[in-house]
Order: C-alpha cells, then structure tokens, then sequence
C-alpha cells in the first residue's frame, strides 16, 4: 500500500480496494497517536480499543491477498500458504494444550522462556478461572482433608461440586479445633511435621491453607520437645525443634493465652539478616536482630489445660535469642524498674527512661489509649548515625503499637517499652495517634539534662537578650536567671548561616541557613533556683553568623544576631 501510494499517489486514491486499505491503515495508526498524545486512560486488556481489531484483522487478510498474487513463482505461494497455515496449526495445538483454560493464551516462545516473569508483570487470569482445576485438583488429591480457602472468586466456587464446596473453610471462619498457619510460610511447601489430609499452595490470589487438628500437632512437637532438656525456663519453658521455638507451659491461664511473645534473634553474622531488612533499612537492623514477635492465639493453643506455641526460626547461624511475653508479671516488673524516679515527660502516659529503653505508664487506661498507636520520632546527635533512608527526615522512626510491645492489665493501667538505638541521642518525639483524628497528644524532651553550670562560664556573652548566649566548646549556652513559665514554654529558633553554603545539608540550600530550632523542654531544664538553662550544638563547618531567639503563637518575641568570635 506504501509502494502505490507513494508511487503514483493520485491513481491509488482514485483505486477503491487501495483507498480501502489506506484507511484501514490510518484508523488504528490515527487513533494509537491520539491515545499518546491525548493521553487518553487505556485499562488492562486494552478493552477501550478492541474496535481495532477489525481494521488490523482486515489489513492481514489485504496484505496476504496481495502477497499471494505478487507472488507468479508457484512454489513461493505454497510456501506463503504453509506458513499460514503453521501460524494457525501453533494457534490451535497451544489453545489444545491449556485447554479449558484458552483465555490464559500468551505467547508461547515468551511463555516458555521466562513463565515466572509473566506471571509477575502480567495478568494472565484475568477472572481467574484457572483456579477452579487448581482447587478442583487439590480436593481430587486429599478427598478426606478440610482445607481452608481464601481469595477464591464466588463464580469459581459454584463450579465446585456441592461436596467439594464444604470441604473449603472460609478464612474467617476460626471454627473450634483449627489452627492457621498463614503466618508461617516455609510451612507452604509441605504441611508441617507430617500432619495428615493437610495441604497450602497458592494461585493468582487464591489461597489453600492448612487446616491441622491442634491435638495432633502441637501435642506432636510439645512430646518431641520434653524428650530435650529447654533452652530456657520461666513462665514458658522454651525448647528448640529443628527449625522452631516449641513454648510450652502447664497450668496456662487465659491471660497468658492472651498476652503476645516477643522474639528477637541475634544472627552470628548481621549480614545474614534477610534482604529486606537491607534493602528497606527499619530501625532493627540498626539494632542486628529480627523481630518475629506474633500473639499466642494465632499460632498457640491450649491443650487439656495446657499452652503450647510454636515460632519459625530463621536458617542462618544465630548467636542468641531474646524472647517472652508481654503479661502482666511483664508490666508489673517494667513498673516497678521505674518506680519513684521522675518521668522525662507527664502526658497522657507518664514516660521513663530505663537503660536503653522508654517505659510508658498509664493507669485508668481506656480502651482509646490502649488501642491508639504510638508515634516515637529519635532526633540523634548526628545525623549520620540514621539509617540512610531516615536521613531526610532527620529522625529515626520507631512506631509501634501496646499490643505489639506492652499490655493493659487488669486492674486497668496499660505499660508498654519501646528500645532505643544505641547512638546517641539528641532529644525524643513521641506521643499517639489514631485513624482519623490525628495526633492524639504529644511530648518532645531531652534524654538527659545539660551538664552547663552558668556560673562557670568564663567571659562575656556572645549576645543578650532575653536569655544571654554564650559559646562554650562546640555549643551554644542559654541562660536566664529568674526564668517564667512563659521563657520556658517558648520555642526558640537557631538559624545558622555558613562561610560557605555548600556546608549545608542539601534541603537547607535554598535557604541559606541551618535550621536548628528546638524547645527548652528539649535541650535544657529549668533549675532548682528559677533559672533556665539550654545546651544547642554546632555545626562543626565554618559559620559565619548566627541569628536566634524565641517565638510562640503571637510571633517572634525576642532575637540577636552576632558572627562567632575570632572570625571561627
């Protein structure tokens, strides 16, 4: 059609079957450029131009209508009719192979070079009508076994036949006696430890669980663990079998059934850590462990009277573990560890430190309090002590939840503990929020109080103002004698401008200015004497003035200006 077009341009438009093929050219061509530069939605299954097809199918039929006559050699339009015909014969036997599923059809030479690689780009089951012989298959495979489905779509279901329907457990139907093991996934390539008519494997979505009878397998491991003796004992003893920790306590009560397990393992080599932990740096690879903590109830149960839990353990070589519960024995201890020492900050909770941990107290909890999640923002000294995907935002991020790392007890008060990194640690941000309202309250302080005392500083200050600033080493000191609650509540913003801007960090360039603003709550105290003092480090890159002062919600309300001494 190009040939003749170009050729002789006003003969072929005056040709009926050449203007007919031009057209079928120019819709598809005209309308793939529109999509483009329109930027028209186009979804999956391109169903917004299956009009095309006809045009295209057409032009195909042209095209070889008129190869075929070009063509005056004999052999050279049989060999066009074979390969047609082959074209159609690969066709045919392909859709023979995946027969009943003939909507899964993809490219066969793509198909076989790489069929996991489609999988994950491509929707192949689009309706997912495949999962109806994957289902049907494992049914005909285990004709004894109840299993237990997720995901699997209502239309496939009724396919089933009405016995096979009722050997399928919804997921959200925890019937007494079942125990699910969705949360330990290396058990998915055999079910565990031998367990008869069980089975898990998973297709586009759909899901087929195990379903283990708990008698059986946890009274299983529970009698090959006491054959050992335990790695631990305490209020469960903890044995190691194979690749699982086995808890297991008699005499178990409701709250310990109730109360979650903590398990942190120490890898002989933190390079072992797994990828994801490298690849997406969270702040317990800082720490070197994986947490693996879960709630008993989801992979524990109780039998004649008796607890028995089960934890994956990773393959690597592990140097130690740390594991228990959060019960109340647990909190009441944590209570007791921070028993008459003076909070950091009185908020709704009442937060202590304890070595290298924040304890959170709140008696007369409610149901809010407990089920709000924590915020907990760790400001460092320096910056480079983050992992590197918290540089941005200048703290480590260190969220949880009290029934992830704490509990609420009967008498009503609720404890949680929250681990601190092992860098040093400027100042702490943290508080609780909750879906849809926000931030429910909040606390900033200090983890220690400066080591100032403003007797001892030598010569004049830098500036005075409100408060009188001095240098004292790598700092600025601010101090005000007969300080008021007013001076103490009050922000104060500390801009400092360097000799050479390319000192700063790369999100305070547009600027000008570092920006270290802060509260005295944060990085000082007011003494027993109705003074207030602040410690705010520097830059270690050459300054060339500093402007800083004090502000709240009316404005600015107090600020000097002034170069460092000596020029340095």
């Amino acid at each position: 059609l190009a040939w003749r077009g170009l050729r002789r341009p006003r003969e072929a438009l005056r040709d009926g079957p050449v203007r007919f093929g031009l057209l079928l050219v120019a819709i598809p061509l005209a309308t793939t450029v529109a999509v483009v530069v329109l930027e028209n939605n186009v979804y999956n299954g391109w169903r917004q131009l299956y009009f095309l097809y006809a045009p295209l199918l057409l032009l195909a039929v042209f095209g070889l209508h008129g190869l075929t006559r070009a063509l005056h050699v004999r052999w050279t339009r049989v060999g066009t009719y074979a390969l047609a015909g082959a074209a159609i014969a690969v066709a045919v036997v392909s859709l023979a192979r995946i027969h009943p599923h003939e909507g899964n059809y993809f490219t066969t030479l793509t198909d076989r070079a790489a069929p996991e690689g489609l999988s994950s780009r491509y929707e192949l089951d689009y309706w997912r009508q495949s999962s109806w012989s994957f289902v049907g298959n494992i049914l005909d495979d285990h004709p004894s076994a109840r299993l237990r489905q997720r995901g699997l779509p209502r239309h496939v279901e009724e396919m089933l036949p009405a016995d096979d329907r009722e050997r399928l457990v919804p997921a959200t139907d925890f019937r007494s006696g079942d125990v699910n093991l969705y949360r330990l996934p290396r058990f998915f390539r055999a079910c565990p430890h031998g367990a008869p008519g069980t089975y898990a494997a998973s297709l586009y979505g759909t899901t087929i669980e195990c379903v283990v009878d708990p008698v059986a397998y946890f009274g299983g491991l529970r009698r090959e663990a006491l054959a050992a003796e335990p790695l631990s004992r305490s209020r469960f003893d903890a044995w190691r079998v194979g690749d699982v920790m086995v808890y297991a306590r008699d005499g178990c009560t409701r709250g310990d059934m109730a109360a979650s397990v903590f398990l942190r393992v120490y890898p002989v080599d933190p390079a072992d850590l797994p990828d994801q932990l490298r690849e997406f740096p969270d702040h317990r690879a800082a720490y070197g462990f994986e947490r693996r903590d879960f709630a008993f109830r989801e992979l524990g149960t109780r039998i004649d009277g008796d607890c028995v839990a089960v934890a994956l353990l990773p393959a690597y070589p592990i140097a130690r573990i740390e594991t228990g519960q959060y019960t109340e024995d647990w909190a009441g201890a944590a209570r007791r560890a921070v028993a008459g020492s003076e909070p950091l900050a009185r908020a709704r909770f009442a937060i202590h430190r304890d070595g290298g941990a924040l304890t959170y107290v709140r008696d007369g909890c409610s149901t809010e309090d407990a089920g709000a999640g924590f915020f907990l923002h760790v400001f460092p000294e320096d910056e480079g002590d983050l992992p590197a995907h918290r540089r941005g935002h200048g703290f480590d991020n260190l969220n949880f939840r009290l029934r992830e790392q704490g509990v609420r007890t009967d008498d009503g008060s609720c404890v949680a503990v929250a681990f601190l990194p092992s860098y040093p640690i400027a100042h702490i941000h943290t508080g609780q929020f909750a879906p849809g309202e926000g931030q429910l309250w909040a606390a900033r302080f200090a983890l220690s109080l400066p080591e100032v005392d403003p007797a001892a500083l030598a010569g004049e200050p830098l500036a005075r103002g409100v408060f009188d600033v001095w240098v004292d080493g790598g700092a600025l000191v601010y101090v005000k004698e007969g300080c008021t609650e007013e001076d103490a509540e009050a922000a104060f913003f500390l801009h400092v401008h360097p000799v050479d801007e390319a000192d700063l960090p790369d999100a305070r360039r547009e600027h000008g200015f570092d920006n270290r603003d802060f509260f005295l709550r944060e990085q000082g105290a007011r003494t027993a004497d109705g003074a207030c003092v602040a410690v705010a480090p520097l830059p270690v890159w050459p300054i060339a003035s500093v402007r800083t002062g004090q502000y709240d919600g009316t404005g600015q309300l107090w600020a000097v200006e002034f170069a460092p001494p000596d020029g340095r």
